[in-house]
């Protein structure tokens, strides 16, 4: 993963500025400013001083020397104001022999780590060539510290991130130094943090981001076997007899293409001789998703080879988790890979099957398969007898109605998501909490007579919600169970794989072995 290769530092000194370094400085707008966005026209003309709009950092100021009003007018004349994600780029001057970017935070108030990752995006964005070092000067910075390290460095992964399928010379960046700040003394630092984060993002993207022409349920399998070795084991259940018989209900979905891409049964463990917790993470891995019989319309089926995206994300975790060397988690990952396609043997809408839990399961649409596949991946989990659970899921167009690009997360155990919430705030990986109500587990109840819960629900606008009542009903035990639907916020606009919920979930199992060490 060349994309991942650059030396990552941080602390409190400014390096001295040599040949071919890039200095990003993150501005804010000043919070009397009454200005939004850049000024144009008449705007223009009325502000005349850049430090009256900008917040600059002082030790810059100081770093321009006799350059400083030259500088500042400069600014004015261009009527630079710090917006959000609006940068400025200096090529040659003021700073001799490096470039110098102005990344607009906006106003301070808004800031947060996510912010400034998207702040960091836009600068780099701005980039015509490759970097020697990049130097974040982020003396500015007033948010958690580790975050500032943990956004940029997020930031700068994305920049030179490109597929495995691209053929071009990658653009190259060989280190990146963040100044003007102390990270915290915990282990791991958030330099290896920060570093296992990208390395998780960028294996979840690889996967995600492969062609499926190429991208079969072995390619899952085979990606799980590669990561084998040192505490961590692999088993892959490819005996349809045994699939067939002990999860039942990822069977139902997998009937459809028995020949053409049989379904395959993933597991890893990450073993800990000390370990106080076992976590179980749980991936909807579904290759290609054509919707089944009720087959999906037009543009819906682009991009549905993102479908795998929950299962990419858990294999990129549990790896990086194996970097990080957290002493106090034994750490599993679970894999029901299969696409949804459409053949003589396809699952049929009001068909009653049945699941790994023993539940009956009404069909009412095939193209609610992903929870079908959940619902038996869970109970299968559940035998491990983790003490939390995690599901991540391209789970429902109503989550990205609901929160945007953003990760839906729901748990009935508000404690556990809240932390999971703040933990991807300080990951720069943001989470919008939603609450499961009882009224989702009796919407999903169903009608018929053979059945006992139906995999779409009755209405239509809690959707995010039954979907994930319906994944906590393979349940048999009080387990507290993290869902992580990821439908909105997986692919950007340009139909390419984000990485997220890598983040999130990183910085949380990393406070909680923190919160064990202490214990």
């Amino acid at each position: 993963m060349p994309y991942n290769n650059f030396h990552l530092e941080a602390g409190l000194t400014l390096p001295e500025l040599q040949k071919g370094d890039t200095l990003i400085i993150p501005v804010f707008q000043r919070e009397d400013s009454k200005e939004n966005s850049e000024p144009t026209g008449d705007q223009i003309a009325t502000k005349k001083d850049a430090l009256a709009r900008l917040e600059l950092p002082d030790r810059f100021l100081q770093m321009l020397g006799e350059a400083r009003p030259l500088f500042l007018e400069e600014v004015d004349r261009l009527g630079y104001g710090g917006a959000y994600k609006k940068s400025l780029l200096f090529s040659h001057w003021p700073l001799n022999f490096a470039r110098l970017i102005l990344a607009g935070m906006g106003k301070r108030t808004a800031s947060n780590p996510s912010r400034l990752m998207q702040s960091m995006q836009s600068a780099l964005g701005s980039l015509q060539a490759d970097a020697d070092r990049i130097i974040v000067d982020a003396s500015n910075w007033h948010g958690k510290e580790d975050s500032a390290v943990i956004a940029t460095s997020a930031a700068v992964s994305y920049h030179l991130y490109r597929s495995r399928e691209y053929s071009k010379d990658l653009p190259t960046v060989n280190s990146v130094y963040v100044a003007g700040i102390q990270p915290g003394p915990e282990a791991p630092g958030a330099v290896a943090l920060a570093t296992a984060m990208n390395q998780a993002a960028a294996r979840a993207k690889d996967l995600v981001n492969m062609p499926p022409n190429t991208k079969r349920t072995a390619t899952l399998a085979e990606e799980a076997r590669s990561l084998a070795g040192n505490n961590l084991e692999v088993s892959v259940v490819e005996d349809l007899h045994w699939i067939e018989k002990n999860m039942p209900c990822f069977f139902t979905v997998a009937r459809a293409s028995l020949d053409y891409d049989p379904p395959r049964w993933i597991h890893l463990k990450l073993s800990n001789p000390s370990a106080k917790k076992r976590i179980a993470l749980v991936g909807k891995s579904v290759i290609f998703d054509t919707g089944g019989i009720q087959v999906k319309p037009g543009n819906y089926m682009n991009t549905m080879k993102a479908d795998m995206t929950g299962g990419a994300t858990v294999l990129g975790i549990i790896d990086a988790m194996r970097s990080l060397a957290l002493p106090h988690l034994e750490i599993h990952a679970f894999l029901a890979a299969t696409p949804n396609l459409v053949s003589e043997g396809a699952m049929l809408p009001d068909s009653i099957v049945d699941t790994t839990c023993g539940k009956k399961v009404e069909i009412r649409h095939t193209d609610a398969e992903g929870r079908l596949t959940l619902i038996d991946a869970v109970s299968m989990a559940e035998k491990t007898e983790p003490d939390l659970m995690i599901t991540v899921a391209t789970l429902t167009g109503s989550a990205s109605r609901a929160v945007g690009p953003h990760t839906a997360l729901m748990s009935l155990h508000h404690d556990q998501r809240d932390r999971l919430a703040r933990a991807g705030e300080m990951a720069a990986d943001y989470c919008q909490t939603l609450d499961i109500l009882e009224e989702d587990f009796e919407d999903i109840a169903s009608k018929l007579d053979g059945a006992d819960i139906n995999n779409t629900g009755h209405e239509s606008y809690r959707g995010a919600q039954t979907a994930a009542a319906f994944v906590l009903s393979g349940l048999s035990k009080e387990i507290p169970l993290l869902h992580l639907d990821i439908a909105g916020g997986d692919m950007t606009k340009d139909d390419k794989a984000t990485g997220i919920a890598c983040r999130a979930i990183i910085q949380y199992l990393t406070e909680m072995n923190r919160e064990l060490e202490s214990e």
